[in-house]
């Protein structure tokens, strides 16, 4: 993306655009998007959360839900959208109300300190999981193709680190014009499936567990998505008065919609596919076949570097905002030398297997996602951060109290708690998880109380000034 280099003085380090240089790759690191690069629009954020959603490995939901009915696997992924539907909006808004990425949002309520460690775990959980998808691609693409040993993990891993190292600006435009040969490819499959098998639709097996399935559904999909919204809605312009409610209704539900739009489409395909072949993979099913299988191999690259480069964009820019607090000007070849030693380092650990070890960590670490997000979102609003001068997002801290100023203490408590209660539903009667999403609840449990601490906080303060 050609970006202008920020000049970086004193506390508002990154926020002035002085002069416009220009790269064949995005240098703009964790500073703000000037007005003049916020061009995207809402079907590009539709497209491009859409395909980072249709993973090649999304269909497994189909196996993970196996003996759901197909008419409950669509109520549940409706159910799903509703229930995160406004968290996800308003981290939409957040990105084009202040044009940074989420982590820095995160310092005025996490605290500079608090705000950096989740940027190392968040960096940490993108490059993680960048380097699983590349792991069951690579072993996807040797099945359909066997003999060439890691030279599919090469691939992968050189066609996902190149889209990244171009930015967000090549980034939009591989989405878009990649979208119709994807359908294409998984279309031709379909038609494939449905003319050499049997039609079988999944039928239910036993009661649906509605609460523990729409937790599954979401930490799988939209709001394990949801807290990175900003980081790319930063890319769209500003609201504004004259902006038509059409335009401000998209922008607020597309990246929503195309998460989950593509999470039932691939899931019942899934499904389907199962019940149809006993494998939920319909890449596979073009492995013994001429064509077929470099069909198969085509849609499978595309699924892989769509999802993929949404894991390691964003963990690229957490890194940047651990970086960044330091408050020195960074180097323009920062974002992409980034960028280069992220993905190799995902790349070989997933030719090496050994990020099959580490999976339950990043699970662990995913629970995280729900509490952060939500006590994120009404902090943002609560505290009003959007009418503040960005150059406060950026302020350096040099003492312990500007490390964990409030209300850090109290956030973090509360997400540790957000954790704690999440992970507590094994204790809990199995009536209350068959029915009630339960990490959705305990993240909002916890939420309510972050907000009524924050009103108690300001009323003492109140007082204490009357008096």
């Amino acid at each position: 993306m050609t970006t202008p280099e920020m000049s970086r003085t004193g506390d508002q380090a990154g926020h002035g655009a002085v002069e416009l240089e220009t790269h064949g790759f995005e240098t703009l690191g964790v500073a703000p998007v000037p007005d003049a690069e916020r061009t995207m629009r809402p079907g590009s954020l539709f497209v491009i959360w859409g395909l980072a959603s249709a993973s090649a490995t999304t269909p497994v939901i189909g196996l993970v839900l196996k003996g759901t009915a197909l008419w409950n696997f669509t109520w549940l992924n409706v159910l799903a959208l509703l229930i995160g539907l406004v968290p996800s909006m308003l981290l939409c808004h957040m990105g084009r109300q202040v044009p940074i990425i989420s982590m820095v949002m995160a310092r005025r309520t996490y605290g500079v300190a608090g705000a950096t460690l989740l940027a190392v775990l968040y960096t940490i959980v993108g490059a993680g999981w960048f380097g699983l998808n590349t792991d069951v691609g690579g072993e996807i693409l040797g099945t359909l193709f066997p003999g060439y040993g890691v030279m599919w993990y090469v691939i992968l891993g050189v066609v996902q680190i190149a889209l990244v190292f171009f930015g967000m600006e090549v980034l939009e435009k591989f989405y878009n014009y990649t979208a119709l040969v994807f359908l294409l490819c998984y279309g031709v499959l379909s038609y494939f499936l449905f003319t050499r098998y049997p039609f079988a639709l999944p039928v239910q097996k036993g009661p649906v567990a509605w609460g523990k399935d729409i937790d599954l559904i979401l930490s799988f999909s939209l709001l394990a998505w949801a807290y990175i919204f900003p980081t790319v809605t930063r890319f769209c312009p500003p609201p504004h008065r004259g902006e038509r409610s059409r335009d401000r209704a998209l922008y607020l539900l597309n990246p929503s919609v195309g998460v989950m739009a593509a999470v039932l489409l691939m899931g019942a395909l899934g499904l389907i596919t199962l019940q149809m072949t006993g494998d939920w993979n319909i890449a596979m099913l073009g492995k013994s076949l001429p064509v077929w299988g470099e069909i198969s191999a085509i849609g499978v690259i595309l699924a892989i570097a769509h999802c993929n480069a949404m894991n390691l964009y964003p963990a690229v820019t957490s890194f940047l905002a651990v970086i960044n607090v330091a408050g020195e000007k960074s180097h323009r070849l920062l974002q992409p030398s980034l960028v280069i030693a992220l993905g190799i380092f995902s790349t070989v650990l997933a030719i090496l297997g050994i990020l099959d070890f580490i999976q339950g960590f990043l699970s662990l670490l995913g629970s995280l996602l729900f509490p952060f997000s939500f006590i994120l979102v009404v902090d943002w609003f609560h505290g009003r951060y959007y009418a503040e001068p960005v150059s406060l997002f950026y302020r350096k801290a040099t003492r312990c109290s500007e490390w964990f100023a409030w209300p850090a203490p109290w956030a973090i408590a509360m997400l540790i708690c957000g954790v704690v209660v999440g992970q507590s539903a094994q204790w809990l009667p199995g009536l209350v998880t068959r029915l009630i999403p339960w990490q959705v609840c305990s993240a909002l449990i916890v939420t309510v109380v972050y907000y009524l601490g924050l009103r108690i906080a300001a009323q003492r303060v109140q007082s204490r000034k009357i008096a």
